[in-house]
């Protein structure tokens, strides 16, 4: 059924190459080093073994998806590990099939290599399987059957916090992602009545992250040195620790993070009207708040509802250190909890079984019905979204190859080449992106922000779209390639890698005046949206 379901939800992914956001600059990130500067040292070092910034998406896809299936059955075994038969097979089934096909993995493996989302998964789970098995080993010391005295200490202080390492080496919101499983990992020790010291263990928790983190402190400027990439340095925007958290110490700041709060509340809340993994991510929440309250009254576990609020506030961790909202494409922490909200589902269904038997199979057999019915339509809203990234990408080569043939018919393609203006991807192809201005889900969303700030929906208008939901499916590789590392130079090689050659113009001071210039140029593809400026030429969109 796993297998199934990561062909449901990603074979499309897989056998349409499509080239998008990010793509284009492949050999920049991972052959020049700028992943490296950045502090994704994982992926670059992975590189210099493996060759994969040639191009190679049906391979690269593939290998993505199914270290994504890994870390879901690592996953599973970590909370298996805790929770045993308390949970029916179909519970721990669920959770690693919602695992893997939560739609919002659509808003990151439309890039090339995906950020490394696979492989973080699988470092953080089996850095935490690490950490469960301290903990067991721990428990051995104490009742002296342990066979392996140096188990406690090297799980502990050597594996688990190197793994963490490596997964924040892939992206830097596994941090997060890590965080939050620990969390969910000593509640689900608490929920299955298993003794544990929750201050004791947290703090070992704690010594785990910053271990990790001083190893990426040490490892990037190291990765820097050895392969010489120091004067790649200003090519990377980078922020420290201090220049992150000014927003607490400057008034005009603490406004922004304020709003930072209201859309983190519209994305992550309000949006669950229109957008199916936001839906998945608050009757998630729902579950676990419900599990938690119950627990807590039945068993007087004052620990359950602290460790249930600590993991929700941990999801949103990097909005207080940054003072700005998470991106979709760096909340990996949303699969997590969704799939866990499933598990607590089973984790009902087996620990409260109603004393009349047949009462208890129709109950259960209905709640793996409903699952079943929305894992169907994770698969098919993960499906549609990689649909409409090939969609998108079928439009930007129409329209490169008619910029193409009008530049080779009637223009010097010697002269360097600058875009100008906003491409608007067709409203029909992305038009499940936005909720439509004026619709009943739209005045469902606005009823729920309305109270918290008149003008809050506002901010997420798009012009003629409509409401701005999903994210990264809405973006266009030619609005972005445009400047995308401050000239047109990506977009060129847009052009370049489906056969059209053209010349970029690198002088950045000659942009503005282009800008200025074309304000009243009409929009491509109109007579006159191409002009000839001596220097260079004019494309206007």
């Amino acid at each position: 059924m796993l297998v199934l379901t990561g062909v449901c939800g990603y074979g499309f992914l897989c056998t349409h190459q499509t080239v998008g956001i990010d793509d284009t600059p492949f050999l920049y990130y991972f052959e020049e080093g700028l992943n490296a500067i950045v502090g994704r040292w994982v992926l670059y070092l992975l590189n210099k073994v493996l060759h994969f910034a040639q191009f190679g998406p049906f391979m690269m896809d593939l290998v993505g998806v199914m270290l994504l299936m890994c870390a879901a059955l690592v996953w599973t075994v970590l909370f298996f590990s805790v929770f045993g038969r308390k949970i029916p097979d179909w519970g721990y089934l669920f959770f690693a099939c919602f695992f893997v096909a939560n739609p919002l993995h659509a808003e990151v493996f439309t890039y090339y290599l995906h950020n490394g989302a696979g492989l973080g998964f699988l470092c953080c789970g089996i850095s935490l399987c690490l950490f469960r098995e301290g903990l067991k080993s721990a428990e051995s010391m104490n009742s002296g059957e342990s066979l392996f005295p140096l188990a406690r200490p090297f799980l502990f202080f050597v594996a688990s916090p190197l793994l963490l390492f490596v997964a924040i080496g892939c992206y830097e919101s596994f941090m997060v992602v890590w965080i939050v499983g620990f969390l969910l990992l000593v509640l689900s020790l608490r929920y299955s009545g298993e003794k544990i010291n929750v201050l004791l263990t947290s703090v070992k928790g704690v010594f785990a992250v910053v271990v990790a983190f001083l190893l990426r402190t040490v490892m990037i400027p190291g990765v820097i040195w050895l392969f010489g990439l120091q004067d790649m340095r200003d090519e990377a925007v980078r922020r420290s620790m201090g220049e992150m958290v000014s927003w607490a110490f400057d008034a005009a700041k603490r406004q922004e993070f304020i709003m930072a709060i209201k859309r983190t509340y519209v994305m992550y809340g309000a949006f669950g009207y229109a957008y199916l993994p936001i839906a998945v991510f608050v009757l998630a929440i729902a579950v676990m708040l419900v599990t938690c309250v119950v627990f807590f009254f039945r068993k007087k576990d004052v620990f359950c509802p602290f460790l249930t609020g600590a993991a929700l506030f941990c999801c949103f961790l990097l909005v207080f250190i940054e003072g700005k909202v998470t991106l979709y494409r760096a909340a990996q922490f949303l699969p997590i909890v969704c799939a866990y909200g499933v598990l607590l589902v089973g984790f009902w269904f087996e620990n409260h079984r109603s004393p009349f038997k047949k009462l208890s199979g129709i109950t259960g057999g209905a709640a793996i019905i409903v699952l079943s019915v929305l894992l169907c339509r994770q698969c098919l809203d993960l499906n549609q979204w990689f649909y409409i990234d090939d969609l998108k990408y079928q439009d930007a080569k129409r329209t490169m190859n008619e910029i193409g043939y009008e530049l080779q018919k009637d223009f010097d393609t010697t002269k360097p080449v600058i875009f100008t203006g906003t491409y608007k991807i067709p409203k029909s192809l992305i038009e499940k992106a936005y909720v439509p201005y004026g619709s009943e889900t739209f005045y469902k969303i606005k009823r729920l922000t309305d109270p918290v700030d008149a003008h809050l929906l506002e901010k997420f208008y798009r012009q003629e779209y409509g409401v701005w939901v999903a994210q990264t499916p809405s973006l266009s590789v030619l609005d972005w390639a445009r400047y995308a590392f401050d000239t047109d130079e990506e977009l060129v090689r847009f052009f370049a890698m489906h056969g059209i050659s053209i010349q970029p113009l690198l002088d950045t001071k000659e942009y503005e005046k282009a800008e200025i210039y074309s304000l009243d140029l009409p929009s491509f593809p109109e007579r006159g949206s191409i002009v000839d400026r001596g220097d260079y030429i004019i494309v206007h969109f």
